[in-house]
């Protein structure tokens, strides 16, 4: 804790740090002496927040202002939001630490140099920071209407929903971990919620990075849901392709392991894999091999998904910006349980007409014997009677074999029932 005597201090810690305990026990003591925020003569510091200016509730964030001047302290204001007396131009060194932070933390911030030994030659104020509290209302869902491989020059849309009635959505863009922008658009309500749709185009290396989305309402700006689940875009198109192929070829029994390989003669540092145009779990270091090719194996286990596999090369400075898609190669798995059953199935139906058919053979050889005297008798009675083809078709229906005898070709029937029957037609034995 500071303390003024004789304009010098009795402490000089590096950082200083307070939260619902210190402002409480401290109170109101610590407003030794008061200078108007507005006042500077010299160079403005500035002031940042780490390890974001969106902070989630019951965490810290710090408060740091930084000087090219050799002030020896700096003085902290809030501006809007709640107001917290025990902040407003409280000396510290170079980090103000707010921890655990509330909704009272909520608000804009600006820090001032000063030099004790001339109290009333003060800096500028500094350049505002927001400081956002969210975690205040449940999580809204975010969704990317298209995929989230996005090819160079296209257009994306993110869609920003939520159950509870917002007035307005934030998008924020993320990149090595840290933010890099945000949007905010007017909610539109619906039946059961609220959503906001966030669409950009044609995209550049830029756009690529984590994106997250926020619902707030217009009467507390500076109190935010939870953050949604992140969604990562990928630009595609950006370097030469790499090729994709299967090393035991694309046909794959089920539940057998199955491994794709992916090549390129660039020094790609990672590949990746997607399947129908989603990404498909991490990516693999590339590995240089004996050709002087570059390589990664992707091995999927005994689960392994039927489509279309692609994949990218990319490189460790840009991870969310990938090269043109190899072409696809398309994995048909197949069931082997599934293939024996029709096999045999087969089987014991091949056996089953030929065991019919020799049964009819037989049968009509009888018929046949019993009938040439018959026959004989009307040909010499009748001479121009024409001989009749004879055509006989055996129906299987249900295992009861039924024979029927027809005459001319002329009149074989054109169409056939549509009861689960089959019919051989037996032209001879």
């Amino acid at each position: 804790m500071y303390q003024f005597r004789e304009k010098c201090y009795t402490k000089d810690p590096k950082e200083e740090k307070i939260g619902d305990s210190a402002l409480r026990d401290e109170g109101a003591s610590l407003n030794i002496f008061s200078v108007h925020p507005s006042a500077g003569y010299h160079d403005k510091p500035s002031l940042s927040a780490r390890p974001s200016h969106i902070v989630p509730l019951g965490q810290r964030v710090e408060l740091q202002c930084d000087s090219n001047r050799s002030y020896y302290a700096f003085m902290l204001y809030k501006e809007h939001g709640n107001p917290i007396p025990q902040i407003q131009g409280r000396p510290f060194k170079k980090k103000f630490v707010l921890d655990p932070v509330t909704s009272a933390h909520a608000g804009t911030y600006r820090c001032q140099g000063f030099n004790y030994h001339y109290l009333f030659k003060n800096s500028a104020n500094s350049d505002p920071v927001k400081i956002i509290i969210s975690g205040i209302y449940k999580k809204p869902f975010l969704l990317a209407l298209q995929t989230p491989l996005v090819d160079l020059g296209e257009k994306v849309t993110l869609e920003c929903r939520s159950e509870i009635m917002f007035e307005t959505f934030i998008l924020t863009s993320h990149k090595n971990g840290t933010i890099k922008d945000s949007f905010e658009l007017s909610a539109e309500h619906h039946l059961g919620g609220s959503q906001a749709n966030f669409s950009t185009g044609p995209v550049t290396p830029d756009h690529a990075g984590t994106y997250k989305c926020y619902g707030s309402y217009n009467r507390s700006p500076y109190e935010w849901s939870d953050s949604s689940d992140p969604i990562d875009i990928k630009i595609t198109g950006l370097y030469k392709k790499p090729s994709l192929s299967a090393l035991m070829g694309p046909v794959v029994m089920s539940r057998k392991n199955v491994t794709l390989s992916c090549v390129s003669d660039l020094q790609f540092d990672m590949f990746h894999l997607s399947t129908e145009g989603v990404p498909k779990g991490h990516g693999l270091p590339s590995v240089k091999s004996h050709n002087g090719t570059f390589q990664a194996n992707f091995h999927l286990g005994p689960v392994v998904q039927a489509g279309n596999y692609r994949c990218y090369g990319s490189f460790r400075k840009s991870s969310h910006v990938w090269s043109t898609p190899s072409d696809p190669l398309y994995i048909l798995v197949t069931d082997n349980h599934r293939k024996t059953h029709i096999l045999i199935g087969l089987s014991v139906t091949t056996i089953l007409v030929f065991l019919i058919i020799l049964l009819y053979c037989s049968t009509k050889k009888i018929i046949m014997d019993q009938d040439s005297d018959v026959r004989t008798i009307l040909n010499s009675q009748d001479p121009e009677r024409e001989e009749v083809q004879e055509v006989t078709y055996l129906e299987f229906d249900q295992m009861i074999f039924k024979q029927k005898l027809t005459t001319p070709n002329s009149q074989i029937p054109k169409e056939f029932s549509t009861d689960p029957s089959v019919y051989m037609e037996v032209r001879k034995c």
